[in-house]
């Protein structure tokens, strides 16, 4: 009955951690207003997708890809 417990407990423990993005140095940094405050924001990932910009940025974006002109200004190239 422990082994049971032990495998659904380190099988839930397995399923929490995935969704965690793998570590990776930010490429560059942006600027975005947020609530009213400039925010600096790290840019992990950057690509073109029919002839817009995208950024995959960190927090407060939850790395997710973000459209170029949401930032007022930026590091990239």
């Amino acid at each position: 009955m422990r082994k049971y417990i032990s495998v659904i407990l380190a099988t839930f423990m397995i399923a929490g951690c995935s969704s965690i993005p793998p570590r990776q140095p930010p490429v560059c940094t942006a600027s975005a207003m947020i609530g009213g405050q400039m925010t600096t924001v790290q840019i992990y990932d950057i690509k073109k997708i029919n002839g817009q910009t995208k950024y995959r940025a960190g927090y407060p974006f939850n790395w997710k890809y973000v459209i170029r002109n949401n930032f007022s200004r930026s590091t990239c190239q």
